[in-house]
């Protein structure tokens, strides 16, 4: 928030009109500010914007996905009445090679794991391992990103019980998949 009197007319200025700069905004001006959302490039959704790769194929230009987009966010918004449609395509990634091969990664453990054993035995028996710890993170992950923050000034007894049962989970991932986590969840995507 800024000082009115700096930007006369409006309540809240939100720079940068990225998905998570438009879901600010939007909760901004529905609480009854005036906001205005600035934004250097033509378009607006940073980095989860599709571009036109060829006539009618369009791709994601930077970002594949939009992460734990909320439930609540979606529902509040009333996202879905406005056209909100995600995907989750049976591929995951793809990586073509340069021997004229490729890989896919699969929404299916199985399907990648056969994929997988044309190119290593040892890989695709490794995979379904690697793949439900993977999955067990993503599950941390997203049952975090969708918790409620506890009210710092007053915190209630289920603030409390909901920090001890995120804390279990949390040791309960174990030693190194805890570390791996807290080293690799403040890092930007650049790095």
């Amino acid at each position: 928030m800024i000082d009115g009197s700096r930007a006369p007319g409006y309540d809240a200025i939100v720079v940068g009109a990225g998905h998570n700069g438009l879901v600010c905004a939007a909760y901004l001006a529905r609480a009854g500010c005036r906001t205005l959302v600035l934004e250097r490039r033509s378009r607006v959704g940073g980095t989860v914007e599709t571009d036109e790769l060829a006539p009618g194929v369009r791709v994601p230009a930077i970002a594949d996905t939009l992460g734990r987009l909320r439930p609540s966010v979606v529902r509040d918004l009333k996202l879905r009445q406005y056209g909100l449609r995600l995907v989750q395509p049976e591929a995951r990634a793809f990586a073509p090679g340069g021997d004229g091969g490729s890989i896919t990664l699969w929404a299916d453990t199985a399907r990648t794991t056969s994929e997988l054993r044309a190119i290593s035995v040892r890989d695709a028996d490794a995979y379904p391992r690697f793949d439900a710890e993977l999955r067990a993170l993503a599950g941390f992950l997203d049952r975090m990103a969708r918790a409620v923050p506890p009210d710092l000034k007053t915190p209630s007894f289920a603030d409390a019980v909901s920090g001890v049962q995120l804390g279990a989970e949390f040791r309960g991932l174990g030693r190194e998949h805890a570390r791996g986590l807290l080293r690799v969840l403040p890092l930007a995507v650049a790095d």
